[in-house]
């Protein structure tokens, strides 16, 4: 349970990664009932009460038919109104609860189809108690029909309201009224308070927080909810180049397949576009890896302080930056990514740092914007940037400390890799990564994370979610390419599974 205010996108994700450490939406729905029934039984004399409880199809609704199970062992008289069609429950859940209800004959259960239904109910305007579990978080429009009616209905009943979760009719994240409101005497917030009901006080009314039994793991394992934000469908009229135009700087003389993943692991994980920016002598191998990508020459042999304005130049066009795949180590190439950096932060481009471009940093006092910069080191290049010997690596508790302290250094989200990935932030907020196999510490699955991270980075300014959910796509992944061919993985293997990642996850 949360007594932070938290969002309707951080609610869904917790969720999802609940369920992904086994704790079912059965189980949470079961949990929600109980706890809303326990509220309700605490707060008004229920023995005898006549109570309405009026639900949607969706998991609100699951979350009033199971309270209703609860409020009947205590004695109350309870009736339960469906607000449409049982066959368009779409949610397994609610409709499993439902068909429970079906079976019994003390609790009247029965469907209102229309506007007039909801109208000729005699028991919204004769019920003691009136329940709303109608639309829980994530309302985003006007209510339709006969939710509407509904909700206009309860307001002119004298009976005790209480809301499951968030008053019916309002936008959870910003307390915005879609038309119409429920006027909560008590909301029934599921796990935590949204945020939106700051700004909507008066419909809340009295504030209960009840547990619903998601784990406290959730809130800092890496999971699917962390990856669910990227997997919209795509809106029909989008064109080239909405979902990413990524521009990967790297390579050197002597390195030229660090880009390359990159850059294909970013088209993989739904960028449109990827350009590479590679030294001469490598431009021709990058371009044979694959017609994918667009690579152009800096015009020099490696990274040098007289191509920072080509760079800065080609940054301008695309919606991401990753710097540092294969770049080398040279001196010039150092003060060149140097002054790269320095000018991005201004520009207020998101930034994703890996390998020799993270080494370029330390010692350089750059300060980054955590919101929009994600550096991607392992330990020992976490070693390098913090300047110091930073004690046990095998110590996931140290490790995640100095992950947060160079998040604070540096002001940017850090991505530690290892054998579980720490995601950190200035903050001290982190996440764990437990996804991945030993066979991924093949060369070049840094590359490749790091071109997810980009990826998802260009679709929205937030470089701790881009960073949890990249973590989470490359290790599982990495996985799926394990089961295939064993310890005999590649890097191409896992770039080929990222889209399996997408769709099973």
């Amino acid at each position: 349970m949360e007594t932070d205010p938290i969002s309707t996108e951080e609610m869904r994700i917790l969720e999802l990664n609940a369920e992904y450490l086994g704790v079912t939406h059965s189980m949470l729905m079961q949990n929600a009932g109980r706890e809303v029934a326990r509220v309700i039984s605490n707060t008004t004399k229920v023995k005898g009460k006549h109570i309405a409880i009026l639900c949607g199809l969706g998991g609100n609704g699951g979350d009033g038919i199971v309270a209703a199970r609860y409020l009947d062992e205590d004695d109350a008289d309870v009736d339960v109104y469906l607000l449409g069609d049982e066959s368009g429950i779409r949610n397994k859940d609610t409709l499993h609860n439902w068909d429970i209800l079906n079976n019994l004959h003390d609790i009247l259960s029965s469907e209102l189809l229309t506007e007039s239904s909801v109208k000729s109910c005699r028991a919204i305007h004769e019920a003691d108690i009136l329940v709303d579990g109608i639309m829980g978080f994530g309302l985003r429009s006007r209510l339709r029909e006969p939710l509407f009616t509904t909700v206009k209905m309860m307001n002119k009943s004298t009976a005790t309201k209480y809301s499951i979760d968030v008053p019916s009719g309002i936008d959870s994240d910003t307390g915005v009224i879609h038309g119409v409101a429920v006027k909560a005497d008590h909301t029934i917030a599921l796990h935590a308070p949204k945020i939106g009901f700051s700004k909507a006080k008066e419909f809340v009314g009295k504030l209960h927080v009840v547990s619903i039994g998601i784990p406290r793991e959730a809130k800092y394992t890496c999971g699917p909810g962390d990856l669910s934000p990227y997997k919209q469908v795509r809106d029909a009229h989008a064109k080239k180049g909405d979902f990413g135009r990524i521009l990967v700087v790297g390579g050197s003389d002597v390195y030229s397949g660090a880009p390359a993943l990159s850059g294909m692991a970013a088209l993989r994980s739904g960028a449109d576009l990827v350009s590479v920016l590679a030294p001469d002598p490598v431009v021709s191998a990058i371009r044979a890896y694959s017609p994918n990508l667009m690579v152009t020459s800096m015009g020099t042999q490696i990274l040098l302080p007289e191509t920072v304005e080509t760079v800065i130049e080609h940054s301008k066009r695309n919606h991401v930056v990753a710097i540092g795949p294969g770049l080398g180590l040279e001196q010039q190439t150092r003060s060149a990514v140097i002054s790269v950096v320095e000018q991005l932060v201004a520009l207020k481009k998101p930034i994703v740092l890996d390998a020799d471009g993270l080494k370029a940093l330390a010692s350089s006092e750059i300060l980054l914007d955590p919101n929009i910069s994600v550096m991607t080191p392992h330990w020992g290049e976490l070693s390098i940037l913090m300047e110091d010997d930073l004690g046990d690596e095998t110590s996931l508790q140290n490790r995640s400390e100095q992950a947060i302290a160079c998040a604070e250094k540096y002001n940017s989200t850090i991505l530690l890799k290892g054998p579980v990935d720490v995601i950190a932030e200035p903050t001290g907020r982190f996440k764990l990564n437990r996804t991945g196999v030993p066979a991924m510490t093949v060369g070049g699955t840094g590359d490749v994370l790091t071109g997810i991270v980009a990826s998802l980075l260009s679709r929205r300014n937030s470089a701790f979610l881009a960073a949890s959910a990249a973590a989470f796509v490359s290790g599982v992944a990495g996985e799926m390419a394990f089961h295939e061919r064993g310890n005999h993985i590649v890097a191409t293997d896992c770039i080929e599974n990222i889209h399996h990642v997408f769709s099973k996850s």
